[in-house]
């Protein structure tokens, strides 16, 4: 069974803050162990070093004046989905910035389109498949009027 949880610390020593943490996303990689989150408005990243998550960072390239937050990273480390109200006249929406390798900034982020935000409902609570072919998300109001789970799919990656 499971042990009970251990909170991570806050800083200067650890990854939490005053603010909400929420949408933890691990990631090993390259020998980097990656905890990327929300706190308020921002994405974060933490590494674990000798067991232990040091204080967290702002994701600068993800974040804007707009909420940025639920973050989840693909396997690899080379792709972030994240919800964000960046677009005027929405709620939330999906967004995904990828990168080469695990040491370099993501990209711009770009909105996921109309195959995946509406203009009618909030998207949010992405999570990749390990292979990244299948993005599973929340959307509200879904068609009984609460939050649905969606998947849409894409083609396998290269």
């Amino acid at each position: 069974g499971w042990r009970e949880p251990v909170n991570l610390g806050c800083a200067p020593t650890g990854p939490n803050s005053a603010l909400d943490e929420q949408g933890p996303s691990y990631v090993e990689v390259e020998s980097r162990k990656l905890l990327y989150f929300s706190s308020g408005p921002d994405i974060y990243v933490s590494q674990k070093v000798d067991g232990s998550f040091g204080p967290a960072s702002p994701v600068a390239e993800l974040n804007t004046a707009a909420s940025d937050i639920q973050p989840n990273v693909r396997k690899d480390g080379l792709e972030i989905v994240f919800a964000s109200n960046r677009r005027a006249g929405t709620d939330q929406d999906l967004y995904a910035a990828t990168r080469a390798t695990v040491t370099e900034p993501f990209s711009e982020p770009v909105d996921l389109g109309d195959a995946v935000n509406t203009t009618t409902a909030s998207e949010t609570r992405p999570s990749l498949s390990w292979d990244g072919t299948q993005l599973l998300f929340g959307r509200a109001p879904g068609p009984e009027g609460s939050t649905d789970i969606y998947i849409a799919t894409r083609d396998r990656l290269t």
